[in-house]
């Protein structure tokens, strides 16, 4: 059945104005379902907008009411009733009712959930099986909660400071090509009357100048279709995606915080599944699905290594190298697995190494600001004075 979201205005039972978002087939339907809830003066208006995929926020804030709604002793069936009721994502709201209907078809929780895996992964749904068994549900869906923000934290955090420059560069570019479209012609009128010859870097800006005007729009066109053709190429080909991958790894400043930002999100992965009872050849099988994004290739190859090492008798510690795991780490790696507190110590090295991630995005957010600002000075004080040198040059002949 095709949903739609529609706003709404009413009055409670107290004449209390209310509003929000509801999901339903039609308007009739979004009004009955209000009105079912005891609202009074119900009005509603559909919002026009395309359906768009549920984002990490939204399932992170899910999982976090779904714990307090089960920490409340709320019966199962019955947060899943309410968290679809209030849900504003239509794709999620499915998804719900489903795990509703398979919850009342008798199945337990983590087996609805292998039925519709859409947006928990594997280790996740593992936990949520742990929970059911040993009652502990609501805390692990808690700690399931904390973890997936803890992760959209860290990748907002990374997704500034990597989109920052690439919005700087935009922005340096965009102006250039303005300077060049609009500025520079009419220097090139000034210089056409006058007969004079020209230096070497105005005449290269005119003729820049010239070939924007002439096939501005053709080599927009065409930026743009190899801007979507590598778009596309990188989607389909995991060669190349972990070629990046490989390539953003090495670079003296991001490859640090890939590193880091690895060793956080795989400790803390890890501590959490330890923690909750799963074994750890289980949990580092959670890490190799196929799946997973290029960003793990190199992960996956850690991974695969320490299992096979682990399989012939090994310790974790001794199984895990350098470019995973620094040596300070594996030292702390070994202290947990003699004390029987791998899972604890691993919490630890992840909290360690959130620090001088943090520590190393704030430092990079410093250095590149001035960098950036630096390089679009650089470009728009070229582009003039490139225009000015004719100028100069006039005013030191006549001096």
């Amino acid at each position: 059945m095709v949903m739609a979201e529609f706003s709404w205005q009413a009055v409670n039972q107290l004449q209390r104005q209310q509003s929000g978002m509801i999901l339903a087939p039609n308007a009739e339907q979004a009004k009955v379902r209000l009105l079912a809830r005891g609202l009074q003066q119900v009005k509603v208006r559909r919002n026009w907008r395309l359906s768009s995929a549920v984002s990490h926020a939204e399932i992170c804030e899910l999982m976090q009411q779904m714990a307090m709604l089960l920490q409340a002793a709320l019966p199962l069936k019955t947060v899943l009733q309410m968290l679809s009721q209030n849900c504003q994502s239509e794709k999620l709201q499915l998804w719900l009712q489903q795990l509703e209907h398979g919850i009342a078809a008798g199945y337990s929780f983590s087996q609805t959930l292998s039925q519709e895996p859409q947006f928990l992964n594997e280790r996740d749904r593992q936990l949520i099986k742990i929970g059911e068994t040993s009652g502990k549900l609501a805390q692990i869906c808690r700690q399931i909660g904390e973890d997936k923000a803890k992760k959209l934290e860290l990748q907002r955090k990374l997704q500034k400071i990597l989109l920052y420059p690439m919005m700087v560069l935009l922005i340096s570019f965009a102006l250039t090509v303005l300077l060049l479209l609009f500025v520079v012609p009419q220097f090139a009128e000034m210089y056409q009357q006058n007969q004079q010859q020209l230096p070497l870097f105005t005449q290269f800006l005119l003729q820049q100048s010239q070939i924007l005007q002439d096939y501005g729009g053709r080599l927009a066109l065409l930026c743009a279709l190899l801007i979507a053709i590598i778009i596309r190429v990188y989607r389909q080909s995991g060669r190349i995606r972990r070629k990046w991958a490989q390539w953003l790894a090495v670079l003296p400043l991001f490859g640090r915080l890939n590193q880091l930002s690895l060793i956080v999100d795989s400790s803390r992965n890890l501590a959490l599944m330890l923690n909750a009872g799963i074994p750890l050849n289980q949990a580092l099988q959670t890490f190799l699905n196929p799946q997973k994004p290029a960003q793990h290739s190199l992960l996956q190859q850690e991974i695969s290594q320490s299992l096979q090492l682990l399989q012939q008798g090994y310790a974790f510690s001794q199984s895990v190298s350098s470019r995973w795991f620094p040596q300070q780490a594996q030292q702390m790696l070994q202290v947990g697995e003699k004390s029987g507190c791998l899972g604890q110590m691993l919490q630890h090295i992840a909290d360690n190494y959130q620090r001088q991630l943090d520590h190393q995005i704030d430092l990079l957010s410093q250095l590149l600001e001035p960098l950036l600002m630096l390089l679009i000075g650089g470009l728009i004080g070229a582009v003039m004075l490139g225009m000015y040198l004719p100028i100069f040059d006039m005013g030191a002949m006549l001096g």
